[in-house]
């Protein structure tokens, strides 16, 4: 589950990026304005999914405290994304973007249960 969410990330960085090299190279503020975020939100996205292979390295070990933690801060690396298009008031979030950053968090969740649940198993017995 953990690489799918490295997948949803990386997927998520490459839409980034494609989005960014198709914003009109012009001297115009909005412009320059949403390459900046589109720059900054493919940059989380590169947190995300480092955090998320931190957490691979985490459960290898049974670190279960610190996979908990990579993969609570992968899940927060989206809101930095969200948080950059609200500063613009001609700039909407894309619903394209909303979906993916549901998505990835849904994911974030799932692998969080589990390490929740091998914690609980490791503390048991």
């Amino acid at each position: 589950m953990v690489n799918i969410g490295i997948a949803n990330a990386s997927d998520t960085y490459a839409y980034l990026s494609s989005q960014h090299s198709q914003v009109p190279k012009s001297s115009g503020t909005s412009d320059t304005n949403m390459k900046n975020v589109y720059k900054l939100c493919a940059s989380k996205y590169t947190y995300a999914n480092d955090s998320l292979k931190s957490t691979l390295q985490d459960l290898s070990m049974e670190n279960y405290d610190y996979a908990s933690m990579h993969v609570m801060a992968a899940s927060d690396y989206p809101n930095a994304c969200h948080n950059a298009f609200k500063r613009y008031r001609d700039m909407d979030y894309p619903t394209v973007l909303k979906v993916r950053e549901d998505g990835f968090k849904h994911i974030c969740a799932v692998v969080l249960g589990i390490v929740d649940q091998l914690y609980s198993i490791d503390n048991h017995f």
